[in-house]
């Protein structure tokens, strides 16, 4: 009788398994790599130089425990202009705060993979460095939130675009061209190009997504590396105000 009550949970169980599987599948689970799913609520608000991320998915969580994997969040933002073979600061990280699945926060390391970008307004040329800063974690992970912390300098505010990233691994899809779109605002009283705006985007072609995405999601677990990591994503942007620190 125990033997049959066993049997009969675990044929319950995979059913279970499969069913989930289906439902994630027509909900953007297992869908191409592109796909927007339903079942993921991403927010991203800026406030006093500070870039909130805040995500939830929704069902899934059998197929996700089975399949394993590491998502991430990536932020993609201009953060240095480059003046005389030095660099001035547009938005420099001051502090990554991480809270996961209702936890406390925790500060994290922050990890940098810059991209030098030419970009222009019609009258001058401007040579940025674009920041790219992953946070990964488990795909079991159902809910985060992020805090980045940005300062500026010179007495003045600047105004950028921040892209976020949220990928989600599920081992299937194909690798494809992104494009994020950013922009810059210099502030009146910068050093250099005072007022100068720009609206630019940053494409990672697709034969370096599958670098791009390794990056992230082994960014925090260099002992356990994925390779080719390939799901779904979503971008969204914020713009955001980035100020000097404020003095007592």
């Amino acid at each position: 009788m125990t033997m049959l009550r066993k049997t009969l949970a675990f044929v319950v169980l995979f059913i279970l398994a499969f069913w989930g599987l289906q439902k994630a599948s027509s909900g953007g689970y297992l869908s191409a790599f592109d796909a927007s799913p339903d079942n993921l609520n991403l927010s991203v608000q800026s406030e006093d130089n500070t870039v909130i991320v805040k995500w939830e998915l929704q069902g899934g969580s059998i197929v996700r425990t089975l399949a394993g994997g590491r998502d991430a969040v990536i932020l993609v933002y201009p953060g240095w202009v480059e003046d005389n073979d030095s660099w001035l600061v547009l938005g420099d990280a001051e502090n990554l705060s991480v809270a996961l699945n209702g936890e406390s926060p925790r500060n994290l390391t922050i990890i940098y993979h810059p991209f030098q970008v030419l970009v222009s307004n019609g009258s001058a040329q401007a040579k940025l460095r674009v920041f790219v800063v992953p946070i990964d974690f488990p795909s079991t992970v159902q809910s985060g939130k992020i805090e980045l912390k940005l300062v500026t300098y010179y007495g003045t505010c600047n105004n950028i675009t921040l892209d976020v990233i949220y990928f989600h691994s599920t081992g299937k899809g194909d690798y494809r061209d992104l494009v994020l779109p950013l922009s810059v605002d210099f502030g009146k009283g910068f050093p250099i190009l005072p007022g100068f705006r720009s609206r630019f985007n940053l494409t990672i072609k697709a034969s370096k997504m599958p670098e791009f995405l390794s990056s992230a999601v082994n960014a925090h677990y260099p002992g356990n590396w994925i390779d080719e990591p390939k799901g779904w994503l979503v971008v969204k942007k914020v713009n955001v105000t980035v100020c000097p620190p404020k003095t007592s």
